[in-house]
């Protein structure tokens, strides 16, 4: 999904990324331990033109920041994944 055009599609492919990257972060800081629901905050904006994609998770002490380029978040290329997954890891990281 290389495209400018604004569609529903492509608004719910974005959204269920940056879901499933919440959801991930969740889970793998409630698996080492550190059982605390996340709280998260975005920047977000539709397509390319406004680059990096941010999001920030937070637990009571720390936070860790998920900074994506929009066409890695909507993207389904392994290389694109293997930056969501390295993303995931390190907010785990930071968090813990």
């Amino acid at each position: 999904m290389q495209t400018e055009s604004a569609t529903l599609e492509l608004a719910l492919v974005f959204h269920r990324r940056i879901a499933a990257i919440v959801a991930a972060v969740q889970e793998g800081i409630w698996t080492v331990g550190r059982q605390e629901l996340i709280g998260y905050d975005s920047d977000f904006g539709f397509g390319q033109k406004r680059g990096v994609q941010s999001l920030v998770l937070k637990t009571t002490h720390r936070s860790a920041y998920v900074r994506l380029d929009w066409n890695t978040l909507v993207g389904t290329s392994p290389d694109d994944q293997q930056r969501i997954d390295d993303s995931i890891r390190g907010a785990i990281l930071a968090l813990c």
